[in-house]
């Protein structure tokens, strides 16, 4: 089965490519994952068995269903029209293994007291089709019998498809749809109220297009299985407006000890249990978004995998009390405008890579990090300097804009870019840096913007093929620029806070040059010698041009060039790390006036027609789409 998703995430994104982001090409093959019949949503009205429900019972026009008492049995394969209003009932289907059952809503509503108003105890597949135009209800009226194990207003036991063009309120006193096998939704609208999970399902959730909004107190979409090639959530397209667990307002508490580095531990207080869990979409297996326009707002992660996080398109507003998108394996971004307003950390995985999309993202923490092991933000450090072998960040296209109070790219083990542009705020402490990597940093293409605190301030590795240069320039919020001799601009970005260094990188950059690097009225000039220039230590001033950058990295000759421009910056004693902004994330997931991630202040940009970010428009300002490269 994951041999048969990834050749469907391969076509898909061929098809998409040069598409607009959240939009999904229906002439796509995916018949592997979505029959003809599931994407239909149509029926044929004269071979349907009528069925008009009321306070009664059900007036029952055709073969193959029975009403007795508050539950309406349908023991035959067909097609089932369904109209009118119960207030206490169920409808149960219960046919043969190899028969399917189509169920079509048409102003129908249905509750439940004590149990599921929808139950699918046998049957090969049961569709619910939504007539076009309609509003239908399924929900429970407060309570679920202990005696059963039905916990769900809608719990099917066997595949299930929602699909059509009209629309379903799902109320719940537990979780709202439940599957045990496959739970498929390819059109219609659904609102979800759920006192647990939304909707949830063993071997898979796909969702093919459909309109979606889901609050509940557990997670908002969950799939989990024990097989490895189960409990996958494939989206294809659609509108999801999703809130877990009362938003990132009511998010875990995080301590931290905020010592230099990574030995020096970070403890969360949260932890991630199912009976906890408060996740916008989590997969015990892969998951895999192909386009969609999301706004999550969630308590817990807004996007979590047990395995492997693919997202090849759609737009996202985020904010989350914890990761933004986190991976316990690989984290892939290959396309997709992410807005990310608050987290804890924003993009979090063992393996992240990002060839293309657009990310501006706001983090409490680390803005990207790379660590082995599931989800524990980073935990279990012990050694500050030395790579766990096992992890990475590549980052070969896109544009990211991170704004981090902890360290701004964090990999415990490599750190590759190859493209792409890239602009850090880094943290304001000197615990933390803009750059943090345990492993071989190198930089061959892209333009890059890091700036922070000068403590635990690093550079790319002496082997980088392109030249990056760590200055000692300190400065608030505000533009910094780089110009060459000629007073031409090379490199620019908006840094978004108080900063003590940074670290600018391009392929206009040369060796033998010199540039004058300012922000407002401070400025200093390099003269690059060398390929990788500079580093940093909680002193600061010193610089390293034949190894990389970093305190206590023991690499390279450490000394002070005679030809140092202006005063280097100290670290303030005692300085603490800057309280996060105050408030509470707007329910409808708009970010406050100012900027697309709730921050005021001017857009990060590389103007001046040398490295800047592709141009259109985005949320925030960012460049739109054009590939995600470099301009020149």
């Amino acid at each position: 089965m994951k041999k048969s998703l990834m050749a469907l995430i391969i076509s898909l994104c061929l098809v998409l490519t040069g598409c607009a982001a959240g939009t999904a090409e229906t002439a796509t093959d995916v018949s592997a994952y979505f029959s003809n019949r599931d994407l239909k949503g149509t029926w044929d009205e004269s071979e349907a068995v009528t069925v008009v429900l009321t306070e009664d019972g059900a007036v029952i026009d055709g073969e193959g269903a029975q009403a007795e008492g508050n539950v309406l049995s349908i023991t035959a394969a067909g097609t089932y029209l369904l109209s009118g209003v119960w207030t206490d009932g169920t409808v149960r289907v219960s046919v043969g293994d190899e028969d399917k059952v189509q169920i079509v809503l048409s102003g129908a509503s249905v509750t439940s007291r004590s149990s599921a108003a929808l139950l699918v105890e046998n049957a090969d597949k049961v569709f619910v089709t939504l007539a076009e135009g309609t509003e239908n209800t399924l929900s429970n009226g407060g309570s679920f019998s202990a005696d059963s194990d039905i916990d769900a207003a809608v719990f099917a036991r066997d595949d299930i498809v929602f699909n059509g063009l009209g629309a379903l309120t799902v109320e719940s006193a537990n979780h709202g749809i439940v599957g045990k096998d496959d739970v498929k939704f390819t059109g219609g609208s659904y609102t979800v109220n759920a006192q647990g999970r939304g909707i949830d399902a063993n071997d898979s959730v796909r969702i093919y297009d459909g309109s979606f909004a889901v609050v509940s107190q557990k997670d908002a979409i969950r799939a989990k299985h024990d097989e490895a090639d189960k409990g996958y959530i494939l989206i294809v397209n659609g509108s999801f407006d999703l809130n877990a667990g009362g938003g990132a307002a009511n998010g875990p508490a995080h301590t931290e000890n905020m010592g230099f580095g990574r030995g020096q531990g970070r403890n969360n207080v949260h932890t991630s249990s199912d009976s906890e869990s408060q996740k916008g979409i989590k997969a015990s297996g892969d998951i895999t978004i192909l386009g969609g326009a999301f706004n999550i707002d969630t308590a817990d992660d807004a996007i979590h995998s047990d395995g492997s996080v693919t997202v090849s398109g759609g737009t996202y507003a985020i904010a989350t009390g914890d990761d933004a998108l986190h991976a316990d394996a690989a984290l892939n971004i290959t396309d997709g405008s992410l807005v990310i307003s608050q987290s804890y950390e924003g993009l979090e995985g063992k393996n992240i890579t990002m060839s293309g999309g657009h990310i501006r993202l706001k983090a409490s923490d680390d803005g990207l990090n790379a660590a082995g092991g599931n989800d524990q933000s980073g935990y279990g450090r012990n050694d500050m300097f030395s790579s766990d072998g096992v992890s990475s960040i590549l980052i070969s296209g896109g544009t990211l804009i991170i704004n981090a109070d902890g360290d701004g790219i964090d990999s415990n083990g490599d750190l590759t870019v190859t493209g792409g542009s890239i602009l850090v705020s880094g943290p304001t402490n000197s615990g933390n840096g803009a750059l943090d990597c345990a492993g071989t940093a190198a930089i061959t293409g892209g333009t890059l913007i890091a700036a922070g605190a000068v403590g635990m301030a690093e550079n790319f590795d002496s082997g980088s093929a392109q030249v990056s240069v760590l200055v000692n320039l300190s400065g608030a919020a505000g533009t910094v620029t780089v110009t060459d001799e000629n007073g031409n601009t090379v490199l620019s970005g908006d840094v978004e806070k108080q900063y003590q260094c940074v670290v600018i990188s391009s392929p206009d950059l040369k060796v033998g040059e010199t540039y004058t690097v300012s922000n407002g009225s401070a400025s200093t000039q390099v003269t690059v010698t060398s390929t990788v220039m500079g580093g940093g230590n909680s002193f600061g001033g010193w610089q390293n041009p034949g190894g990389r950058g970093g305190f206590g990295g023991g690499r390279g000759d450490w000394r002070q060039p005679d030809d140092t421009q202006g005063t280097p910056p100290t670290a303030p004693e005692g300085q603490q790390p800057p309280e996060m902004p105050q408030g509470t994330p707007p329910a409808d997931g708009t970010p406050p006036d100012g900027g697309a991630d709730g921050t005021t202040g001017a857009t990060p940009s590389f103007p001046g027609g040398q490295q800047q970010f592709p141009g259109g428009q985005m949320p925030g300002g960012m460049g739109g789409p054009g590939g995600g490269q470099r301009g020149h």
